[in-house]
This record gives C-alpha cells, structure tokens and sequence, in this order.
C-alpha cells in the first residue's frame, strides 16, 4: 500500500509538470505561476520576501530570482516598507492579477474536461481526502522529529 501511495504521488507531480507545460504560454514561466498565486493568497496587504520564502518551503535566493523576474514583467510589485526601509514589501499587480485569473479559468477548464465523468460526491470525497492529505503532512513535516 505504502509503495503504490508513493508511486501515485509521484505520478501526480508528473501530472503537475504536464499541465505547467500545457497551460497556454503568458510570458510566465511555469514554475513561477504557483510563486505567484501563493503571493497573491498570503499578500492582503504585501509580504515580505522571507516571508514568501517561508510560506513556500523555499530558498529566498531562489524566491528572490523569482520575484525579481515576476517584477520584471510587471506582475509584481515592489515597495518600501514604511516600518523597515531596507525591507521591500511584495504584492501581486493587477496585470499579475489577470495572469493568475487565466490560469485559474484554464486550469478549471481543464478539471472539469478530466472530472467530467466523476460524480459530484466522487468529486467532494476526493477534495475532501486531498485537503486531509495535505494537512496532516504539513502537520508532520512540520515538526522538529520529522527532519
């Protein structure tokens, strides 16, 4: 069981990449849409680059060549943080906006043609066991003993 689990998951970061590289081409690059959408969620009022690096399980060298990249096509915006000059305070722009809004109607296109034939219980089940997944992971890996 544990090794089909495994295999399974490793079919869907498969399955991931695919629609990444399927997704009609925008300007953005495929891995950086996910850094996008997740500012966007976290960034009411603007965050800071550690704080998206956090939030995302990721190197902030790494965050921060994204950010600099989705700053350059216009899709997020930098500004001064009025309580710590030397720190830039991160929001999506509305042309970031716009660009996350197509991909959220193409990929829900897309869903709904791969989902077509479940019903709307499988459906609700399956959203249901995944968002448990989730959570119960990050709830592991986030503690100390898991490292």
């Amino acid at each position: 069981m544990e090794t089909e689990l495994i295999r399974l998951l490793q079919e869907q970061q498969r399955v991931l990449r695919l629609a990444k590289q399927a997704r009609p081409a925008d300007g953005v690059p495929p891995g950086l849409i996910g850094l996008l959408a997740e500012l966007d969620r976290m960034a009411g009022q603007g965050c800071h680059l550690k704080e998206l690096a956090a939030h995302t399980y990721l190197d902030p060298s790494t965050v921060s060549r994204a950010v600099a990249h989705l700053v350059s096509l216009g899709y997020v915006a930098r500004t001064p943080d009025p309580g710590d000059r030397r720190a830039s305070v991160l929001s999506v722009t509305p042309a970031g906006r716009e660009v996350l809004a197509e991909t959220h109607d193409w990929f829900g296109t897309v869903a709904a043609a791969a989902l077509a034939g479940w019903t709307p219980m499988e459906i609700a089940d399956f959203a249901a066991m995944l968002a448990r997944f989730s959570r119960d992971m990050t709830t592991y890996l986030s503690k100390e003993d898991a490292r």
